[in-house]
């Protein structure tokens, strides 16, 4: 199927993309291509916030290496996550496999989103990873059109951004978000423009559709262009569950039918990695009418209050 004929489906989100043929077996995760990167990526990825909050540095090395026997292979953190401890426990702990997994992690400093704060944020994660380059760099959190304006315009973020994957010391770059898909169309203005990033991150989920979409509003512009889609929130920051409106299957296997490469998933114990693992090893696609009845019955229930990080 063509590129933009299938993205012109997204706006009903009829399924199917996640059932075809993939690189897997019933043992090992699934992998999907992250866009045009080359890389393939399991379906599932270890979130670095909260390797943070999982405790010590004895719990986040248990973490991983649960995440690496459960077969994931892209382990996401972030500068900001846990006053740099994400980044130092997720380097440790990756020493001795760090060619075969994808690590990526991102940039903030929104008061000034300035190529030397890049700078800075890129030399600090290089040294607490114990890494010479990243897989994925991304700028981090862009919270409005304005916000992304200061980060592409002359002297931003992304002026460094994209001369470090010039340089080589990063693979790939991307955008992150949480709050509101006009920045994630504001920075796609700027991709147009020529200002070319290869992923964008951003919350899917089941409520998210009667939202303030992503899904609807941003999902198929990346389909069009080839972009690689990392799926966050894919619970509602476990709202869903935690109100009984839907189970943590449900959300997952909603979010895995959509065209995402990867949805990372907060997991601060080795037994949720397993649950999710799982999950992921079993994962079969929903049917339209599947998709369908889960949001019709969200539909009368979509409180923007149930997704704190949109306010």
């Amino acid at each position: 199927m063509r590129r933009r004929s299938f993205a012109a489906t997204l706006l009903s989100l009829v399924p199917g993309w996640g059932t075809r043929p993939g690189r897997s077996s019933p043992s090992t995760l699934p992998t999907r291509p992250l866009g045009r990167t080359g890389l393939d990526v399991t379906i599932l990825g270890l979130g670095g916030h909260h390797v943070a909050v999982s405790g010590s540095e004895a719990s986040a090395r248990r973490l991983v290496e649960t995440a690496l026997e459960a077969g994931i292979n892209f382990f996401d953190t972030a500068e900001s996550y846990g006053g740099g401890s994400s980044e130092r426990w997720l380097g440790m702990s990756l020493a001795g496999v760090r060619k075969s997994v994808v690590l990526m992690t991102k940039t903030h400093a929104p008061a000034e989103r300035s190529a030397e704060s890049a700078r800075r944020h890129l030399d600090g994660s290089l040294a607490r990873l114990g890494t010479d380059y990243l897989d994925l760099w991304q700028l981090h959190s862009v919270k409005s059109v304005e916000d992304v304006d200061r980060a592409f315009g002359p002297g931003g973020a992304m002026e460094f951004i994209t001369e470090a994957r010039r340089q080589g010391t990063v693979r790939f770059i991307g955008v992150t978000g949480h709050v509101t898909p006009a920045a994630h169309r504001r920075a796609l203005a700027y991709w147009d423009q020529g200002i070319r990033f290869d992923v964008m991150q951003m919350p899917v989920n089941p409520v998210d559709y009667h939202q303030q979409s992503f899904t609807r509003q941003v999902l198929p512009l990346l389909v069009d262009r080839g972009i690689g889609v990392i799926a966050m929130k894919t619970s509602a920051d476990g709202a869903l569950p935690r109100e009984g409106l839907a189970t943590i299957d449900e959300c997952q296997r909603y979010v895995w039918s959509l065209p995402v490469s990867v949805a990372v998933v907060g997991m601060e114990r080795p037994e949720l990695v397993r649950e999710n693992a799982r999950r992921a090893r079993e994962f079969r696609a929903m049917s339209e009418a599947e998709i369908a009845t889960l949001r019709s019955r969200l539909e009368p229930r979509a409180r923007l209050a149930l997704e704190w990080y949109k306010r």
